[in-house]
């Protein structure tokens, strides 16, 4: 989230009518550089910076967990958080009330720095515009919404808004870096410091300068540009709502200074919200690279911008808005305390009249003319109490920023809703363990760890049926990843089937994409698993691969290249066979094989495969994407690997040699097979609806554990010239098992 100043009250001196009223005319002191007036002028051009410090201090400390919570509905994924007070109560279970202040730090000083060079700089424009700009009648009159404006010693309100403008590009050299480092803090869910991939702002800030540069540190530059450009409307309505207060209302000045501050800063909101979800979301995009963070998503701005439409619509747009409309009135009426109450500490007023001297003529006397701009604060001082609850909030604030965030050791809990782990052995050791087996072990009386019991395991009494939640049968997911998708572990996350009953198994190649997969997904795993209980999987193995894979570039159309598909698809099937072989264990009753690209399904996935009873099922895999010619989101069939054989592929596999393999989806090779992509009813769906297959794609296949057991594999050589899930319904088939589809029951694939 970005800084955004307090209102800026401005003075008015009534010196020119007092003058022409006296009949006297005010004398040139360009000789004394040091009477009254110079050193008041001088005395006064720092003013704004001081506010500024004020400022952002009191903002920052009521302003801040309601930016958390907008940072974290702007970037979270769909699901994640039902809304803003799912999102707050969370964070409060999770994280306690510290995990409102992550990020902190860097706007603790930031904000001090940047409302002060916001505020300065801002009073500099107003002046340099009314004095070069807006007092040239000439000018003025060609300038758009100034007629009602006519008075060339005040600045218009159009001018205080292109201020606003110019002051707005001017932080945004101190706001980019500074936003950028708190929105990676902001985006850490972990409350353990030692499971987070930056334990500080220093520690942030050193990471992306040492794998990324300055550049990298300055992520975001432009798009903090695009969003301070909306300061026009800050301003610019800021100006408009005191004149119309002063002028149509008995109101105080200090309530108008709230009340146009307040509605001021929503409109600015209303504005530019859209364009500051665009940053948040270039701003929090993995960096890749040495930082190993993930996969970069985002070059551009622009392309941060589709990825929302595409992903939520317009309403990507706006999510997390209501806690930062909340949060624009008190964090600026704060802030506006804190900003009228600055010039007490010298007891003049907050800013400098400005000052236009006119020579039209030679001689001794010139007519001095004071600039007015919009009234809103007369000269008084605010009450010191005021001062005082605004100071002791800021100091209890740094009190508890320098305070240990760590909480002290408590005694171990046992009760079940517990966040702690129990130290007992996993129940079953070889499904696999969610630690060692023999780590629990019995120690005899000389000190010495006994063996292990035999266990024994009964398959006769495993079963894999239509009921499988409620009969408790264990669900092994297993998935090949070559790049993580932080789509795909929400979607895990949400599924619906009890999590003590899901074991995942991971095989990743050792590669660079593959080490920087590794490191994304073991941070999104140790937020679940040190989440809820009820959140938690029974366990989760990453296995690396002992073997090279052929084609080191993960881009679509190199994976997808027809002459690479031999040797990548019968690497698959060898990556596949040892994550099976490793994982399953004897009380697994179905195997869940789900791609790392498969980013949205139902969180019923798991109980509506399994209620079909069937040994071999898979439904329909989609892609969303945008229609350019509807101008629309829709979606389109993505794997062709599900089809129905025909008797063209049959003659066409007899006319091969032996280690040839006869895929589907290319232009030459024309099987004209029956592709259940293409069997979906979209418009009136019937998810159950069943047909069967003769080859299956692994997109999202249940496998009851007793087939691979009896030995369907992922052939990784020509099999009746198939490799990989095609070669496996084709062994399953040999083996008895009969393959089904669900043309009508869809999962999505991410879109690249």
């Amino acid at each position: 989230m970005s800084s955004t100043s307090a209102p800026l009250p401005t003075s008015t001196t009534s010196a020119i009518s007092k003058q022409r009223s006296a009949g006297t005319m005010t004398k040139p002191d360009t000789a004394n550089s040091g009477s009254p007036t110079a050193k008041t002028s001088k005395k006064h051009d720092y003013k704004g910076f001081v506010a500024g410090v004020f400022s952002g201090i009191a903002k920052l400390s009521v302003g801040h967990p309601f930016d958390t919570v907008k940072v974290r509905l702007q970037t979270s994924h769909e699901g994640h958080f039902r809304g803003p007070l799912d999102c707050v109560l969370q964070t409060v279970r999770k994280e306690g009330i510290a995990g409102f202040y992550k990020g902190a730090t860097p706007p603790l000083v930031g904000w001090m720095v940047m409302d002060s060079v916001m505020l300065g700089s801002l009073t500099l424009y107003r002046r340099l515009l009314l004095e070069n700009v807006f007092s040239k009648p000439d000018i003025r009159a060609r300038i758009p919404f100034t007629s009602h404006q006519p008075d060339i010693s005040t600045l218009p309100s159009v001018g205080h808004g292109i201020a606003g403008i110019m002051a707005g590009t001017t932080v945004s050299f101190i706001a980019a870096p500074v936003e950028h480092v708190k929105a990676r803090l902001q985006i850490q869910y972990s409350a353990d410091k030692s499971k987070r991939l930056y334990s500080g702002p220093i520690d942030c800030i050193s990471k992306i300068l040492r794998t990324h540069g300055i550049a990298g540190l300055y992520r975001g530059l432009c798009a903090t540009m695009v969003f301070r450009s909306f300061f026009f409307f800050w301003w610019g309505s800021y100006d408009v709502l005191t004149r119309l207060m002063k002028e149509k209302t008995s109101l105080s000045a200090p309530a108008i200074n709230f009340w146009a501050g307040g509605i001021s800063a929503q409109i600015f909101w209303i504005t530019s919200y859209p364009s500051d979800v665009v940053k948040q979301r270039l701003m929090t995009d993995p960096m890749g690279g040495a930082l190993g963070d993930g996969q970069r998503r985002f070059q551009w701005w622009k392309d941060a911008a589709v990825a929302v439409y595409r992903e939520r619509g317009w309403r990507g747009y706006w999510r997390g808005f209501v806690p930062c409309f909340l949060r624009a009135f008190p964090a600026n009426a704060m802030a506006l305390v804190a900003f009228e109450d600055q010039p007490v500490i010298s007891g003049r007023p907050p800013l400098p009249t400005l000052l236009l001297r006119h020579h039209p003529s030679p001689g001794p006397c010139v007519h001095c003319q004071t600039a007015t701009m919009a009234v809103a604060r007369s000269m008084r001082r605010t009450s010191p109490i005021t001062v005082f609850l605004a100071a002791l909030l800021a100091f209890g604030f740094l009190c508890f920023l320098l305070s240990p965030s760590s909480a002290p050791a408590a005694a171990p809990i046992t009760d079940a809703s517990s966040q702690l782990r129990r130290e007992d052995a996993a129940e079953h050791p070889l499904s696999p363990p969610t630690k060692p087996f023999l780590k629990s072990q019995a120690v005899r009386g000389d000190g010495q760890k006994a063996p292990p019991p035999v266990t024994h395991y009964n398959l006769n009494e495993l079963t894999s049926t239509s009921e499988s939640a409620e009969k408790g049968e264990r669900i092994l997911i297993l998935t090949p990843l070559a790049r993580f998708y932080q789509e795909f572990w929400d979607n895990v996350v949400k599924l619906s089937y009890p999590h003590e009953l899901i074991s995942i198994g991971f095989i990743v190649p050792n590669t660079k994409d593959g080490n920087a997969a590794v490191t994304a997904l073991e941070q999104a795993i140790s937020e679940t698993q040190s989440g809820p209980i009820d959140s938690r999987f029974a366990s989760i193995s990453i296995l690396r691969q002992d073997f090279d894979p052929p084609i080191q570039s993960q881009d679509e159309k190199e994976r997808h290249k027809m002459s690479n598909q031999k040797a990548r698809r019968e690497s698959m099937s060898r990556a596949r066979n040892s994550l099976l072989f490793t994982t399953l264990g004897p009380s697994t009753s179905w195997v869940l094989w789900l791609d790392s690209d498969i980013i949205e399904t139902p969180e019923t996935l798991i109980q509506d495969l399994t209620a079909h009873d069937k040994p071999v099922i898979v439904p329909n895999c989609y892609q969303r994407y945008y229609n350019k010619d509807s101008k629309r989101m829709d979606v389109r069939p993505y794997d062709y690997n599900s089809w129905i054989d025909s008797a063209t592929a049959q003659q066409l596999a007899d006319t091969m040699d032996a280690d040839e393999i006869l895929l589907e989806g290319y232009a030459e090779l024309p099987t004209y097979r029956t592709l259940m992509a293409y069997m979906a009813n979209t418009k009136a769906p019937r998810p159950s609806r069943e047909i069967e297959l003769d080859g299956v794609g692994g997109t999202a296949l249940m496998v009851k554990a007793d087939v691979h057991r009896d030995g369907a594999m992922f052939p990784a050589f020509p099999f009746y010239h198939l490799v990989e899930t095609e070669g496996f319904a084709k062994m399953a088939k040999r083996l008895g098992y009969t393959i089904y589809g669900l043309p009508d029951y869809f999962v999505y694939h991410y879109n690249e």
